[in-house]
Parts: structure tokens; sequence; C-alpha cells
């Protein structure tokens, strides 16, 4: 995933010009099935940091797939889930975009990267509530 950071350009109002630019390290993409289940074995995975299997940019990855294969099945969408799909990946980029420097995202090691636990239990209770 790339992102590109823009600010309106003085010379044309109305207008934005880039200022900057990085991408995430690529990583390895979860083999699980894109259901309820798998995602809440995801979730359940992140909050033990030192047993998951997964890091977080997978997790968020996974998420990202998660969400945009919801508006592809026939059967009809579960929007909880959808929504808190959506709600992994969007936080994962904010949380990039306001804890680190452009200069550091372009040498982040991406797999290091931990989203605070509670958003993780957050997301188990939107689940299973």
């Amino acid at each position: 995933m790339s992102n590109n950071e823009f600010q309106p350009d003085p010379e044309q109002p109305g207008r934005n010009e880039q200022t900057g630019f990085w991408t995430e390290t690529n990583c390895q993409v979860i083999e699980l099935p894109l259901t309820k289940e798998s995602l809440v074995l995801v979730l359940r995975s992140a909050l033990d940091a030192e047993q998951s299997q997964y890091t977080h940019q997978e997790i968020a990855w996974w998420a990202d797939n998660f969400h945009q294969a919801q508006f592809d099945f026939e059967n009809p969408i579960d929007e909880t889930v959808a929504d808190v799909a959506l709600d992994l990946h969007l936080q994962w980029q904010m949380h990039l975009d306001h804890t680190y420097t452009r200069e550091e995202l372009q040498n982040l090691d991406f797999s290091k990267v931990r989203l605070p636990a509670e958003w993780f239990s957050n997301w188990l209770e939107r689940l299973e509530g």
C-alpha cells in the first residue's frame, strides 16, 4: 500500500500539490477464508503479541481484502462485520499517518508496527456483541 501526502498549492488556488510519498513494505498474505470467523481469529491473534503468527500489518491488509470481498458476494452483507474490517484497515492507515513522519515511513519496517491492543478488544466486542 502506498500513501501520498498533499497540501494546498500556493500557486494554483483550489488545487493541491504532492508533498511526499511512501510505500509500505510487502507482507505475507494471511491464508484464511474471508469469513467472520476468520476475522475473529485474526483479531484474537493480535491481542497476543508474543504468540501471534500474524503482524498487525498483515492483519490490516487482510481486513482490507476482507472488506472489499464483502461486496462481491451474492449473500447479504453483514454490515457489522464489514464495518469492523473497514475500520481496522482505516485505523491502520491513520495510525501510520499520525504516528510517524514521512521520513520515518519511507524507512519503516511496517511488520514491527503495533496498533493498541484495546482497539482489537473493541472490534471483537462489536463482532461478538
